[in-house]
């Protein structure tokens, strides 16, 4: 297996042309969807990721004997189809658009389970037809496997242009209901386009990683009678905007958590002097001297320990961790010495545009339709927040007290005007979906315990956990060594934090799923 470094990453972004163009011109939350996105697909093209589990054969759930229902034309996978979606489920646009839907039925048989993924804050991408794990709980169980593009992301827009006034229709409560809405046409859509008959035996299977695992809990709560089962990996169902706990879990990953804490806090009382010739000497040796609001600066500096910790994979031929960590080795700087230089490394090494990568507001009038990152921010500024803060004492830091929810939230009338609200209705969210909480059943929750995102989920909580598990009604598995969606997306060949093992639990826990009735 090879080894995809958060300097990998970065290399990946800054040879996308209009991608990073795009993306280096956006606030921290839509720097960091590109970045997933990104992951996530050089993940599923890993070597060995698309065998699935090995050796696991087909399980079958009804006790019949069947042979798997091929399509009548055999189409390519990588063929796109198109659903007429309703633009508002919920209001008085009749239009439509077209959303964006993959399929694979090669292992379906007459009666399995079909699988749903939701892409969520990413495009549609063809690679999770044949890796990664709804692709190998289909396989194995002879489902159905379709995929579909989250509106406002990939190709599947419902309007004209991302100004404020357009992004109305992006909301958690439409993208449910244009998952609902697809389940109740899907028989006769499926047979049109592929020649495949969904059996009314099919249980439907709701799949996601992050919060396309948001989505697929969430369906299953308010849709029970469409969706039978869940898989959620990583769901940080919980919505919250000041979300301190990132910083929390960082440090706990991180061995160098201490000095990196004292570091940050020198940095603080520099800015805090506005000493100008004092702070761009700092600029200056971080790299950043282009930067020229201070806050920005300070929030720089936690891309790098961020993104280690977030997509952290401990492999044979090196380790991410140990390797940010051997910069506070050198016992002969200070602990800010040691960050500046290796973030001055860092932004060295990707050749990164710093004004464009780290500028809150830059890009906010593009509103060419196609950026992601936009969508994903318009999200968090309405619904999720999700921003990513400094504890407050006493707790320890790893990044500047200058990183508030107001700074991180301050882009969002930039960017979308009155269009947003001037907090993110993260009550409301938690209220209608039940937070840490969701008052769900059949629904396997997995976790890697070093991912920052853990603490909006189930694990962060032991009553929630108990609560989910109760008379067998969830499944919550945890992998202690693995990070965000470890288990949605790496090869069953990683035994070194769990993954094989984890893997192995979700297909018991599908399986005990479909075996219950309806």
């Amino acid at each position: 297996m090879r080894v995809v470094s958060t300097r990998i990453l970065l290399l990946v972004l800054a040879c996308t042309g209009s991608l990073i163009q795009r993306a280096a011109s956006e606030p921290l939350a839509m720097r960091q969807a590109q970045l997933q996105r990104v992951w996530k697909e050089n993940l599923l093209k890993s070597d060995g990721v698309t065998g699935g589990l090995p050796e696991v054969g087909k399980v079958d759930i009804m006790g019949r004997h069947v042979q798997p229902v091929r399509a009548t034309e055999s189409p390519r996978l990588t063929t796109a189809y198109y659903f007429n979606q309703k633009t508002d489920h919920f209001g008085l646009n009749l239009s439509t658009f077209k959303q964006k839907i993959y399929i694979n039925a090669q292992h379906y048989t007459y009666g399995g389970p079909v699988y749903l993924l939701n892409s969520g804050e990413t495009p549609a991408s063809t690679s999770y037809l044949t890796g990664g794990e709804p692709y190998t709980l289909a396989k194995a169980t002879g489902g159905l496997l379709i995929i579909m593009e989250h509106r406002y992301y990939g190709t599947s827009y419902p309007v004209s242009d991302m100004s404020g006034r357009n992004m109305v229709y992006l909301t958690v409560e439409n993208a449910l209901e244009d998952m609902a809405n697809f389940i109740r046409n899907a028989q006769s859509f499926v047979k049109t386009i592929v020649g495949v008959t969904i059996s009314p035996d099919s249980k439907w299977v709701a799949t996601g990683g992050s919060y396309s695992a948001n989505l697929a809990t969430w369906m299953r709560l308010k849709y029970p009678e469409l969706v039978h089962a869940a898989y959620a990996s990583s769901a940080p169902v919980r919505a919250e905007d000041d979300f301190y706990q990132y910083d929390q879990v960082v440090g706990q990953a991180l061995p160098c958590a201490q000095s990196i804490a004292d570091a940050v806090s020198t940095l603080d009382l520099i800015l805090d002097s506005r000493n100008r010739t004092l702070i761009n000497s700092w600029k200056q040796a971080c790299g950043l001297g282009a930067l020229k609001d201070d806050a920005d600066f300070a929030g720089a500096l936690t891309d790098q320990m961020s993104n280690t910790v977030q997509y952290y994979m401990p492999t044979e031929s090196g380790d991410a961790i140990a390797t940010l960590c051997s910069w506070f080795s050198r016992t002969q700087n200070n602990p800010l010495q040691n960050l500046a230089d290796m973030m001055a490394a860092y932004v060295r090494s990707n050749n990164i545009d710093v004004v464009n990568a780290y500028t809150s507001n830059a890009g906010a009038d593009i509103t060419d339709l196609y950026q992601d990152g936009r969508s994903w921010f318009y999200q968090t500024c309405t619904q999720f927040g999700y921003w990513q803060t400094a504890p407050r004492p006493p707790l320890r830091r790893l990044r500047s007290r200058y990183m508030t929810a107001e700074w991180q939230s301050r882009p969002c009338r930039a960017f979308f005007g009155d269009a947003v609200p001037p907090q993110p209705d993260t009550a409301g969210i938690n209220e209608r979906y039940g937070g840490l909480m969701p008052n769900v059943t059949r629904v396997v929750f997995v976790n890697g315990l070093l991912d920052p995102w853990s603490s909006l989920s189930l694990p962060a909580d032991p009553m929630a956990v108990l609560k989910a598990t109760t008379q067998g009604q969830n499944a919550v598995i945890t992998m202690p060594r693995a990070s965000h969606v470890s288990d949605f997306y790496f090869a069953p060949t990683y035994t070194e934090f769990g993954v094989d093992v984890a893997r192995r639990q979700i297909l018991d826990a599908i399986v005990n799923f479909l075996g219950q009735e309806r």
